[in-house]
């Protein structure tokens, strides 16, 4: 590998830059199918009530609910659980200039599975908005209509992405080998007239490809990792995101790894196959 650097470095960039590549697609692919699970828990809408409502007239409400259209469940939250909810994730600073207790109570709703689409969800919001013992209803309806718009093309190129990335490692890994062979053609040729069996002379072209491959795609997770690392320190937000990023890239380096030692295997095989070809 020292004396063919010339021949084995660019090979080795190569195959760096597409496992960066690789690896960064398969991330996002997993921050997709992860955002599209979280979706389903905005399919939910929050019906607020005055807060001098009765507990009969919630009961009274809270059956009107359970029969509506496209509603899957009904949970109702008093003024008291809403200020603890509210304390429990933002500072008891917000809340120093206001005396009592701000919040009113409100009635939560999660849409069936089968109707969680941004059209049900808005014609539930309008729904409830008409009838006249809320004071606001509110649902994360802009979200849910962007997400709906972005749904496929979050897995679709991703995956169209990593595809084309295994096509083209495999092709530079061929390329490679194939200067590499070139390089030495005499040196196998005279090994093969000298007897040598098959896996005597492929093994070393093997062993080559897949250090090339182990160390490009290892560089390239190293690098990935250390940056996103470095994200989600920074925004402690994105790292439900990027939760199972470390299969991903042992997955990666073994893939690269695999295919650099298969391609470097059949790339010397069908050269042998073709010298004997000859001498016959």
């Amino acid at each position: 590998m020292r004396q063919h650097r010339s021949v084995i470095f660019p090979s080795l960039v190569t195959i760096f830059l597409c496992s960066l590549l690789l690896a960064s697609s398969l991330t996002a692919l997993g921050a997709a199918m992860r955002l599209l699970d979280a979706e389903k828990n905005l399919y939910t809408v929050e019906a607020f009530l005055p807060d001098d409502v009765s507990m009969d007239s919630v009961k009274v409400i809270r059956e009107r609910l359970e029969h509506r259209k496209y509603v899957d469940s009904v949970s109702f939250i008093s003024a008291d659980s809403a200020l603890r909810d509210f304390r429990s994730h933002f500072s008891a600073e917000m809340l120093e200039l206001v005396e009592g207790n701000p919040l009113p109570p409100y009635f939560r709703m999660t849409v069936k599975e089968e109707n969680q689409n941004p059209g049900d969800l808005a014609g539930l919001v309008n729904a409830l908005s008409s009838e006249d013992y809320f004071e606001e209803v509110q649902a994360p309806v802009e979200w849910v209509e962007k997400i709906a718009a972005w749904k496929f093309k979050m897995i679709f190129w991703p995956i169209c992405i990593s595809v084309l990335l295994l096509i083209t490692l495999s092709l530079i890994i061929c390329n490679s080998v194939r200067l590499s062979l070139l390089s030495r053609k005499l040196l196998v040729e005279n090994m093969k007239y000298a007897g040598g069996s098959y896996f005597f002379i492929e093994f070393p072209f093997v062993l080559q490809g897949a250090i090339q491959g182990f160390l490009g795609s290892g560089f390239a997770v190293v690098l990935l990792f250390a940056t996103i690392r470095s994200l989600t320190q920074s925004l402690p937000i994105i790292s439900v995101y990027a939760q199972g990023v470390g299969f991903a890239f042992v997955a990666v380096v073994l893939l690269v790894t695999f295919l650099s030692g298969y391609f470097s295997f059949s790339t010397v095989r069908k050269f042998l196959k073709v010298k004997r070809s000859e001498q016959d």
